[in-house]
């Protein structure tokens, strides 16, 4: 070879080596996102959501950059898919919905317009260039071998909790999360670790495969710890694709149709009897669930429209309370119902607080990435997808941010390969716009300024969440009147927030303020289903001698969780004090009578307060 064959060929290897540096350097602030599980920031009220809530925003202010600059380095065309579209559209229309209800930016909007840019940057930078994806899913799985020794250290006692009644949460706040995170990371592992990697270096491909290797066993360990059902299903439907596309279609090529006739019944029953297991191990709380699930379908047909991002519980709540009103209501539903902040169903939320036809978009999202992943035989991606959506299906991840990103993720790594789909029979969903260097280069300027607004509007919030945390000292030590002004001071910038309404609801009541405090307590209601916010407005009513709102937040409190005695106890006092005597005798007999869900020295001290009023009333 010449010497300027030579030269142009050491110029290739140094331009080749010098696009894998940028690459990687382009890669750290998606690794930045998806890292988002870890941040836990003790600076902040509620730091183990909040602190992933602020990490995330500020990842995506370069994450977007990324995205351009890898545009302008690599100048490659990105086709765009019709179930791209479907993305937008659906993101759009829970923006609409949400601001048709709040007329205001609430945390829920903002993440959900951020979400939407990465899902534009993932599409963007994968598409510019395809080994991008593998290496983003390998740090996915990293994240959940991560999260799989940080439990066993909790386990063992080497770490502490973000909970004080869980000993197991990893970096969330509680089990179920935590182990529907490692379910979902479960099979995206074992398809690495059966598959193996596409490096060609044999050392490079025996670290991944240990890695992979570990992380499942880590996983496997710590998931029965967690004690969490929803997360197990999730994980073995996830593995089963993985395990069938592996080992599956061979065995069934070898085998006579009598013997897979007997292999599909054998693992049927093996299903059903789990399932009957997996019940009756927490009988209690799958009843629950299912009193949620019916609760949420019967609130549907009346909210066709949605209620808004955020407003479930709200609407949940006033479903709760028709349905125990109306006395259709078994002894074991009385007995299992709660005041739950999500609905255990993400199908039936979404239906409930975007509306049907947004709800129908999020179907036609999943069909058609579910579609795209089994024609191209995306395998990892499908039964990470699939352990996520079972979970999503007993469970609420969508509503845990890190959740939400690796949905977002998952779909957005299958769109990438609607780029090599031809006509592969279903066209819907592979009609594409291609967009060159220069208009993909104006799409990533829009969405820079999306999340420069984002960051602007989320600002003073994070301020606020940094001054709500030493306040909440002063509310826990019952100093309301000094910390009334600085409550009324964040209220602008955290009035979406259900715990910072309630305290600030608590503190204008105790200072005297009971009209502020029931709007502030009202406002609460739309978002949350507890019924202790009803106890409250019932006790600032009586205090300002309105007997009768303070009877009917009462009575709404006991129809929206029944088994709680608290607010029958108050009705019983309200009622002996406006000199309804035969009145609270009966409500009296309730509360003596009545079996609560969990006894406790204060069921003993109001069931003693009763007697004394019972008493009292019986010698008038």
């Amino acid at each position: 070879m010449s010497y300027d064959g030579k030269l142009k060929m050491m110029k290739m290897q140094v331009k080749r080596i010098g696009k894998e540096i940028v690459n990687g350097i382009l890669l750290i602030p998606f690794g930045l996102v998806l890292a988002t599980v870890f941040i836990v920031d003790q600076g902040l009220a509620h730091g183990v959501v909040s602190g992933k809530y602020f990490w995330f925003y500020g990842a995506m202010g370069i994450t977007v950059i990324a995205a351009l600059f890898s545009v302008v380095w690599n100048r490659q065309k990105v086709s765009f898919s019709i179930l791209d579209g479907l993305v937008t559209l659906f993101c759009l229309s829970g923006l609409v919905v949400s601001y048709v209800y709040q007329e205001t930016w609430t945390t829920k909007c903002i993440l959900l317009l951020l979400l939407w840019v990465f899902y534009c940057c993932v599409r963007i930078f994968c598409s510019q260039n395809k080994r991008n994806l593998p290496v983003l899913a390998f740090f996915l799985v990293i994240t959940g071998l991560i999260e799989a020794i940080w439990g066993l250290k909790q386990l063992y006692g080497f770490s502490f909790s973000q909970h004080a009644l869980f000993k197991t949460t990893g970096s969330f706040f509680n089990p179920g999360p935590y182990a529907g995170y490692l379910a979902v990371v479960f099979p995206l592992a074992l398809y690495f670790w059966l598959h193996g990697t596409r490096s060609k270096t044999k050392t490079l491909n025996s670290s991944f495969l240990t890695l992979n290797s570990i992380t499942c066993v880590a996983i496997f360990l710590i998931l029965p710890a967690a004690m969490s059902r929803a997360s197990w299903l999730a994980a073995a439907a996830g593995s089963a694709i993985i395990l069938f596309t592996c080992y599956g279609q061979k065995i069934f090529e070898k085998v006579s149709r009598v013997q897979r006739i007997i292999i599909v019944v054998s693992l049927l029953l093996v299903l059903i009897t789990a399932l009957v297991g997996i019940y009756l191990l927490k009988k209690d709380s799958a009843d629950g669930r299912a009193l949620m699930w019916k609760i949420s379908l019967r609130a549907i047909p009346k909210h066709p429209w949605g209620v808004g991002l955020g407003n479930f519980s709200g609407a949940y709540s006033d479903e709760q309370a028709i349905y125990f009103a109306s006395g259709q209501a078994s002894e074991q539903e009385e007995l299992v119902a709660g005041s739950p902040e999500y609905g255990f169903n993400e199908y039936l939320q979404i239906c409930i607080e975007w509306g049907v036809v947004p709800f129908l978009l999020f179907l036609a999202i999943i069909a058609g990435s579910i579609y795209i992943a089994c024609k191209r035989k995306l395998w990892a991606w499908l039964a990470s997808l699939i352990s996520l959506l079972v979970f999503a299906g007993m469970s609420y991840p969508f509503g845990v941010l890190p959740f939400a990103i690796v949905l977002v993720f998952l779909i957005a790594a299958i769109a990438v390969n609607t780029d090599e789909m031809k006509n592969a029979g279903f066209r819907l969903f592979i009609l594409k716009m291609r967009l060159n260097p220069r208009y993909l280069c104006c799409l990533c300027s829009m969405l820079l300024f999306v999340v420069v607004f984002c960051l602007y509007n989320r600002y003073p919030t994070y301020e606020a969440y940094k001054k709500w945390k030493p306040l909440q000292i002063l509310y826990q030590a019952k100093a309301y009147e000094s910390a009334k002004k600085d409550y009324d001071a964040l209220y602008p910038y955290l009035n979406d927030r259900i715990y910072f309404l309630f305290e600030y609801g608590q503190v204008l009541s105790h200072t005297e303020n009971y009209g502020k405090s029931n709007e502030i307590l009202r406002q609460a209601s739309r978002i949350s289903c507890d019924p202790m916010i009803y106890n409250i407005m019932g006790k600032n009513y009586q205090a300002l001698k309105a007997y009768r709102q303070a009877e009917d937040c009462f009575i709404h409190a006991t129809q929206i969780v029944p088994n709680r005695l608290y607010p029958w106890y108050l009705l019983c006092k309200l009622q002996a004090e406006m000199g309804l005597l035969d009145k609270a005798a009966e409500t009296a007999e309730i509360v003596l009578t009545k079996e609560p869900k969990v006894q406790s020295t204060a069921v003993r001290e109001m069931r003693e307060e009763v007697k004394k009023l019972r008493t009292k009333s019986y010698e008038l």
